[in-house]
């Protein structure tokens, strides 16, 4: 029984908070079935907005193709890797010195990717030197008898050909020699370092080794560093395409592990919670002993921060001691702060444990809630490969440019092909260029000019908001749906007798009916303004005690911010509209008020469910996270037919994308236990405005359910 101090206590903080206390209404027995349509005018925003995202998405798979970022393409356009290429993924250069833009000026034009010779689509770049031997400038040399096919031009048929080895060589239709070589982003290019290890290889019009060498690395490095001068974005989106299947697997493997945590919070609650708390601060520790250990080992390394570059994989920046250092500050820094938030905490957790015990009744009661989440699951998924796709088709939508190009000139020869003439490999007509046998029409680049390429970036953006705002609206329509079903087990006075029939799919179809707008309002709002509450509350709270200028400043601002609009803007609403159908704004102030009238029972119990259930949020995140950081490392190998963690330019884009997506789907799945907390606590409080618990108004919560918040009415005085 509580004490009457604590009723004075409680009288007078209810005197001086906002607000009415709910009135009696003898036919209330759960959610309002008569409502009406709820904030129109965001309704037909986000059908705007829906409209404006499917457009944009219907434009970039008609003007995109990914395959501009994932293959290569020849000399004449066709991609390798794909199509009648597929089984030969990487582009081979026939005259690799043609590529050097410092004696090529056709080379110089055309950027150094593509170089003004012929380029070949290969199933596996040459893996040992070779040149062509004096033999084959013979009379009646065979050219059968010395190229091989896979290295020539495919228009070539070398048994049936009857050009001679020079007309071939002049054409540029075969090479005349190759060294060893390996595949960088989809082109055969030299391996310098095998290349000045090797003795007695020099090129028939070259001089000696050395030049020899210094032509091949030249040309080489051309080509690299075109390849390198890429923008960053395209690189991720190159990563992005390459590991995208990878991508929806840590998301699936995000569900199993979301479900399964799930599963143990039905039955074994305690330990599980336990298992979270000690398993965290665990991880923490043995992370800090690590840290510390590699940091001792570097201390020794000639690396410094002066050598740091925008590194692709994660080895370099493993090998600075300052790289370790700032881990151990990180992870001291978080594990300092869990324990604080444990230790303040205390006894409160235990309390916490007993509400979600009692939440899985609610859930066994009502079995649908334990489904629900694996549809908002199929809903994010879609959403984020919708999102993933446009921004990937955007990313590709240029299209390709041509230019006449000449692969061999001579003195007095091709004088009027500049490598500036666009053309068209369907129309090209090489007659028009009589001066220059060996003419050509040769893909360049892609085109990034015009009134739809400057207007990317913006779509890019578009389509990122659009994402958010999707994403959150299925989250919150999974909100609203579980607050209703919860509701409606609450409500029940003998339960599970007086709980409707199918409680979920009734909430469902009441938001969607009514409620599209509230929920697009919701979901637009909250992400943005409850970091912002979160922080201003902590500051509000760390500033009260010792008087002073700074803390009572602080203080003041915090207030006026938190009492005049972002105090307002939290999860609540979503019951409040499930309950009674108000609009969104209507309803975050009745929940405002109505939390405000019980401040002291929220800050004791309910932020503690929330933070155990974040600690299991983060406990998902970071096991899918690591797993999928493991893979794109290299640390788990795969079979490269299948993934090359390698190939990829920057390691962590993967990583990013799946943490991010693990995070949204554990918001999924953990909504099941948020939402039948959140719906306990302010039906609850709720009940106790309502009702006395005389036979005429008796409460409607259960007797476990009112024992844990009465031990928490205890816990305060």
């Amino acid at each position: 029984m509580i004490s009457r101090s604590y009723e004075r206590a409680m009288h007078k903080q209810e005197e001086l908070e906002e607000g009415h206390l709910a009135p009696y209404e003898p036919a209330f027995n759960g959610p309002v079935r008569q409502r009406n349509c709820t904030d129109p005018i965001c309704f037909l925003l986000f059908l705007a907005a829906v409209a404006g995202y499917i457009t944009v998405g219907v434009t970039a798979w008609l003007l995109g193709d990914p395959r501009n970022i994932l293959h290569a393409r020849n000399s004449t356009g066709a991609f390798c890797g794909a199509g009648t290429n597929v089984l030969k993924p990487s582009v081979f250069y026939v005259d690799l010195l043609k590529c050097d833009v410092s004696t090529n000026s056709m080379a110089a034009v055309l950027g150094g990717v593509q170089c003004p010779t012929t380029q070949v689509c290969v199933q596996e770049c040459p893996s040992q030197y070779w040149m062509l031997p004096n033999a084959a400038y013979a009379p009646g040399a065979q050219p059968k008898d010395y190229f091989q096919q896979e290295y020539c031009d495919p228009r070539l048929d070398l048994k049936t050909t009857t050009l001679t080895v020079q007309q071939i060589l002049d054409e540029d239709l075969c090479p005349s020699f190759y060294t060893p070589a390996q595949s960088v982003s989809g082109r055969c290019l030299t391996n310098s370092k095998l290349l000045n290890t090797t003795i007695n290889f020099t090129i028939t019009d070259q001089l000696s080794f050395s030049e020899t060498v210094s032509a091949i690395v030249n040309a080489t490095s051309d080509i690299i560093s075109t390849i390198n001068n890429r923008g960053v974005w395209v690189r991720i989106y190159e990563d992005f395409a390459m590991s995208l299947h990878w991508i929806l697997l840590g998301l699936v493997a995000a569900m199993v592990v979301s479900a399964a945590f799930l599963l143990l919070l039905r039955y074994l609650a305690c330990v599980l919670v336990l298992t979270v708390i000690l398993g965290v601060l665990g991880v923490g520790a043995y992370g800090i002993y690590h840290c510390h250990l590699e940091y001792t080992k570097h201390l020794t390394s000639e690396m410094s921060l002066s050598d740091l570059s925008f590194s692709s994989t994660f080895a370099f920046y493993l090998q600075l001691k300052e790289t370790w250092l700032a881990f151990i500050i990180i992870i001291v820094v978080i594990e300092v702060i869990m324990l604080l938030v444990l230790i303040s905490l205390g006894k409160s957790i235990s309390l916490a444990v007993d509400l979600l015990e009692e939440s899985n009744k609610a859930v066994s009661y009502v079995t649908s809630t334990a489904v629900y989440p694996f549809i908002t699951f199929i809903l994010l998924v879609v959403c984020m490969s919708f999102w993933g796709m446009t921004s990937l088709y955007l990313a590709t939508s240029a299209a390709p440019l041509y230019r006449v190009v000449a692969l061999k000139t001579t003195a007095g020869t091709c004088i009027s092909v500049t490598g500036l003439e666009s053309c068209s490999p369907t129309t090209f007509d090489s007659s028009e260029f009589s001066d220059c046998p060996t003419v050509t029409c040769m893909f360049h680049k892609y085109n990034n000019t015009g009134l739809f390429q400057n207007t990317i970036v913006y779509l890019q953006v578009f389509n990122f908001v659009a994402f958010l705002w999707c994403a959150n609206f299925f989250l919150t329509l999974s909100h609203c749906t579980l607050a209703g079903t919860f509701t409606a087990y609450f409500w029940a006075f003998d339960k599970p007798g007086d709980i409707p029939a199918h409680p979920l799919s009734q909430a469902l179809m009441r938001n969607l009916q009514y409620h599209v707008g509230s929920l697009a309002f919701g979901s637009s709002v909250l992400p943005l303004f409850q970091p912002s509450r979160i922080f201003l509350e902590f500051l509000s709270r760390k500033s009260r005690g010792p008087s002073n200028p700074l803390s009572r400043c602080i203080n003041n601002i915090t207030y006026c911010c938190l009492t005049s609009f972002l105090q307002i803007m939290n999860s609540n609403a979503h019951v409040v509209i499930s309950v009674y159908g108000y609009n969104f704004w209507n309803s975050a102030k009745e929940a405002h008020r109505l939390m405000k009238r019980n401040m002291l029972r929220v800050e004791t119990l309910d932020s503690v469910a929330d933070v155990l259930l974040f600690f299991g949020k983060m406990l998902v995140v970071g096991t899918v996270g690591v797993l999928a950081f493991l893979v794109t490392s290299g640390t788990i190998t795969i079979p490269h037919d299948i993934f090359q963690a390698s190939k990829l330019n920057y390691a962590w884009v993967p990583v990013i994308v799946v943490i991010v997506g693990a995070y949204l789907i554990s918001q999924a799945f953990f909504s099941v236990y948020t939402m039948s907390v959140e719906v306990l606590f302010i039906c609850y409080m709720d009940d106790f405005e309502r009702n006395d618990g005389t036979v005429l108004r008796p409460y409607y919560t259960t007797r476990n359910l009112m024992r844990i918040l009465r031990k928490t009415d205890s816990m305060i005085l």
